[in-house]
């Protein structure tokens, strides 16, 4: 607990308090204007993921850790075998709200924002999976209300699989172009500018693009759980 109150007051300070060259500080609605972006252009400069800044760059990590903190939280409250499933159950749900809460209250000084993970959006969205934990918690395990979640085991089994595939196979789309009325696309952008955009609004599009997106990978965790195919790390 206080590891995770000291890394996101700690980066709060940092990104308010310390100055950047030719912004000032604690500039907030320019992407190259923050101290986490002038940090990763002095030290990873021509590889980040624009130009001048990478919303996954290094003094962002650090909320990123009180994220994984939260998660560790979590697993020693379904841990406690002194609790009752009912007891767990309650503390998920005590303490998600607490930081919902808390991270909402914070975005007032200090904005939710997920391209710079800052110390609101940590704890909001943490909350939030809190929350959703441990409504699964009570569904699946405290009322062994599992007959309509087997879809769901397959992407379980081999997340990391389908995670790391759903990544590279995205970036190949992305570098392989095609031509179509003399306009050259990348794959991944004719598949939703050519072919999905001809049959829906442009919102409804990108939706349609997700969704196809989880079932393809749905598709494959599905046979590799048929074959019996598990990949860990």
């Amino acid at each position: 607990m206080y590891t995770l109150a000291g890394l996101l007051l700690g980066y709060w300070f940092l990104m308010i308090g310390i100055p950047v060259p030719g912004f000032g500080a604690g500039v907030l609605d320019n992407p190259e204007g923050n101290l986490a972006a002038y940090i990763d252009q002095l030290t990873l400069a021509g590889h980040t993921w624009k130009e001048n800044w990478d919303p996954e760059g290094l003094l962002s990590t650090l909320p990123a850790i009180g994220t994984t903190l939260i998660g560790i939280w979590t697993g020693r409250i379904l841990m406690k075998d002194h609790d009752s499933e009912s007891s767990r159950t309650l503390q998920f749900f005590i303490w998600g709200f607490v930081l919902i809460i808390v991270g909402y209250i914070w975005s007032w000084i200090f904005p939710i924002n997920k391209n710079i993970w800052t110390s609101s959006y940590a704890i909001f969205t943490g909350g939030q999976a809190m929350c959703i934990f441990g409504l699964c918690y009570w569904f699946l395990d405290v009322k062994q209300k599992q007959k309509f979640t087997n879809w769901g085991v397959a992407f379980g089994l081999n997340a990391i699989t389908v995670f790391f595939l759903s990544g590279v196979i995205a970036r190949i789309l992305s570098m392989i172009t095609v031509s179509h009325n003399e306009t050259t696309y990348s794959v991944k952008g004719w598949i939703y500018e050519v072919v999905l955009k001809s049959i829906a609004s442009p919102i409804n599009a990108s939706l349609l693009y997700a969704i196809m997106w989880i079932l393809l990978f749905w598709g494959l965790a599905a046979w590799m759980k048929k074959k019996n195919i598990i990949i860990k790390v």
